[in-house]
């Protein structure tokens, strides 16, 4: 979806794309919507509490002000898992990531 609305695709192009995307990967389950007008209506009934967005200034230029609109690694993070769809097909592996991280803890500090 989101290659869909950044490169504002129609609804043919994007329909294809996920074909393209069912059609190749080794899932039982796609996370994908079977078409560009289900992947709309899901977005927008969409209800994610922690859609905070904070905005910041971040510089001034010829008498114009310029802000950057963000929100919290934490408040993303809530709204992946609030998803029931797509919290299932993550996988969380923890133990790899205290290997990789104790691996390079090894390599860089000696």
């Amino acid at each position: 979806m989101a290659l869909v609305t950044k490169h504002k695709l129609n609804n043919a192009t994007g329909n294809a794309i996920i074909k393209f995307f069912n059609k190749h990967a080794n899932l039982d389950k796609s996370p994908l919507p079977r078409s560009i007008e289900q992947g709309r209506k899901y977005m927008d009934n969409m209800k994610l509490p922690n859609l905070n967005y904070t905005k910041t200034s971040i510089m001034n230029y010829n008498n114009n002000e310029y802000f950057l609109y963000h929100q919290s690694l934490i408040n993303c993070i809530k709204n992946i898992l609030s998803i029931s769809d797509i919290s299932q097909n993550f996988a969380l592996t923890f133990e790899k990531v205290e290997v990789i991280i104790l691996y390079f803890r090894m390599k860089y500090t000696t």
